[in-house]
């Protein structure tokens, strides 16, 4: 049985409350005031007012069992009428205190974690009403000049969202109808054509996205268009961020940016399949990069590739390069064919425009270096997956484009940039091993047959692509080498790809084949790279130490059935030892040795 939020029943209270609500309904402004005034003198002035009204705008869904002394005559939406009256009667006294407590009111009553304060949420009415004034406060005058009061009803909008999808299984609906209102709101909001309203439209589209990521099934209310509406609430996102001519580069940027969002991990199918196959999403943003196709029309393979634009060319680069990477991460879902289909369009495209991308800067060089190393792990991924001739076509490809290559694996172009040779190497470790970056250290240490990886083939090729673009070093040596490297970043590139390489068999094999002349050959070590890997002192920062463990970790737990084939026995016991005792392990020297 749903229990009554405890409330203010004193008599006196209750008849200054019904009063002020019935000025209210009849429009009389003048008593409506002086029923305000005396409202507030009887409650200690409007914090007094708002700490009265708002337990009441919670109503229980079910009939309370109370006396009738006891039971307040203002409840629900009838209270919620008196707090919107004076907040828009006196908003320099009511708006930002409204907003505070809403917002401090609602994350308490509907966290998702239990608690005394939240265990009846499931029998609160969440009103149309309620979501209609939250909304409303996020694209009112006072949200341009006082930003904290939007900021507070997005998080309460938020938090209504979140709470119904986490605890109460969307049984409310309240995703569905804080998206409808929004849509109605950007409509009007669109319909005024006001250049100084783009900054309450990006408020409307970061909440969205922000439900959108909550699951499939918010994903698909944001996709909807059941009021009989052209387009739906995404496809107004779409369009400030793919039209073109765009007169308001900035609002598009802003635009794009909520786009790159949506591509947040965990990925959900809905998510995913209009990510990966979205027609107006893939050619707009081709557009934007230099295509000559249009909103409606993908451009023909014999075009010629334009120029990309040139305030937000690179922010579409950014979209394209997470896309490519949701791509990655979504090869065991369900998607269709059809929508592989578009993803392969997309990834085609997405090639030719990085051969036309000529990157000036430090960031501008890192935004192509992730943006190469995703198509080409895109590439990877869904030809070792699924196999389909395009994808593999596409990845050989790559592997023989050696402008391409040479620009996204060079090394010695980047002699005097730490940081970009990191990125460099970091990139090629995703490739090679995409639960690196995906974070999966358990994942890591027992790869099963069901992960999706590229396969030995292409990272072979890789691994010797890698070579072909440094002047045809050998790619061991150019990663002991960079292992040594006074820049500690420039050696964690190299311990990540070096991490990526040992969790396969047939890639140890190439890195303890390399022997650089200088190797002790006593028949401990005879390889570079275990002579390296040994050598716990070349190594003095904590992270360093960390990331050869993951190292050791990965060769001996991802070869558990090899290893003893490949590695001498005393070599093999002290990889073990170090395994066990962990990153900071040290080999110790006994006192009387130490002091002779």
């Amino acid at each position: 049985m749903a229990t009554a939020t405890p409330t203010t029943t004193d008599p006196s209270t209750e008849e200054a409350l019904a009063s002020l609500f019935a000025f209210v309904g009849n429009q009389d402004r003048g008593a409506a005031a002086k029923s305000r005034h005396l409202l507030e003198s009887k409650l200690d002035g409007a914090a007094g007012v708002i700490q009265a009204l708002l337990p009441r705008v919670w109503q229980p869904t079910a009939p309370v069992q109370t006396s009738p002394s006891t039971t307040p005559t203002i409840q629900g939406d009838h209270a919620l009428a008196i707090i919107i009256h004076c907040v828009e009667a006196n908003p320099t006294a009511y708006m930002s205190l409204t907003s505070n407590a809403v917002r401090r009111d609602v994350e308490k009553r509907f966290a998702t974690k239990k608690s005394d304060d939240n265990e009846n949420a499931a029998d609160l009415q969440v009103t149309d009403a309620l979501i209609l004034a939250l909304a409303k406060l996020l694209v009112g005058p006072n949200s341009e000049t006082q930003v904290g009061i939007a900021t507070n009803a997005q998080a309460a909008l938020l938090t209504l969202c979140i709470w119904d999808h986490d605890v109460n299984i969307g049984k409310k609906f309240v995703a569905k109808r804080v998206l409808s209102t929004l849509e109605t709101l950007w409509t009007h909001l669109q319909q005024q054509k006001k250049r100084e309203l783009s900054a309450a439209q990006m408020r409307i589209a970061a909440l969205m996205v922000n439900i959108c990521v909550l699951g499939d099934e918010e994903m698909h209310f944001a996709l909807s268009n059941e009021d009989g509406n052209t387009e739906c609430i995404m496809d107004k996102l779409l369009n400030l961020a793919l039209q073109q001519p765009n007169d308001d580069p900035l609002l598009q940027m802003s635009a794009l940016d909520q786009l790159e969002l949506l591509t947040a991990q965990p990925m959900h199918l809905k998510r995913a399949i209009f990510l990966l196959g979205n027609d107006l999403l893939r050619r707009g943003l081709m557009c934007l990069v230099g295509s000559e196709g249009s909103l409606t029309q993908d451009a023909k393979l014999d075009d010629e590739w334009g120029e990309m634009d040139p305030i937000n060319g690179a922010a579409s680069l950014r979209v394209l390069t997470e896309i490519c990477r949701v791509g990655v991460s979504s090869t065991s879902m369900a998607i269709g064919e059809d929508t592989m289909s578009k993803f392969h369009e997309l990834l085609q495209s997405f090639q030719r425009a990085l051969h036309n991308f000529q990157p000036q800067g430090e960031l501008e060089r890192l935004s192509f270096i992730h943006a190469v190393s995703s198509l080409f792990a895109s590439c990877s991924i869904v030809a070792s997956s699924t196999n389909p001739s395009s994808a593999l076509a596409m990845t050989n490809d790559i592997l023989q484009d050696t402008n391409l290559l040479h620009e996204w694996l060079s090394l010695h172009s980047r002699v005097a940039q730490p940081k970009l040779k990191s990125a460099v190497l970091c990139s090629m470790a995703q490739v090679m091993e995409p639960t690196l970056w995906q974070g999966e250290q358990d994942k890591i240490r027992s790869i099963s047959i069901d992960t999706v990886r590229p396969n030995d083939s292409i990272v072979i090729q890789l691994f010797h692509a890698f070579s072909t673009a440094n002047n045809r070093e050998d790619s061991t040596e150019l990663l002991l080498t960079s292992a040594k490297s006074p820049f500690v970043e420039v050696r964690l590139g190299a311990y990540s790809v070096l991490q990526a390489l040992v969790m396969r068999g047939v890639c140890i094999r190439l890195l303890l084949l390399y022997n650089d002349g200088t190797s002790s050959g006593s028949g401990t070590c005879q390889s570079s790279f275990l002579e390296w890997l040994l050598r716990k002192e070349n190594e003095s920062t904590s992270e360093g130490k960390q990331a050869k463990y993951q190292i050791v970790d990965a060769l001996l737990s991802c070869n558990a059935g090899i290893i003893r084939g490949l590695i001498p026995e005393k070599t093999l016991r002290e990889l073990e030892v170090w395994k066990e005792k962990g990153p900071h392990y040290a080999k110790t020297i006994p006192w009387d040795m130490a002091t002779e």
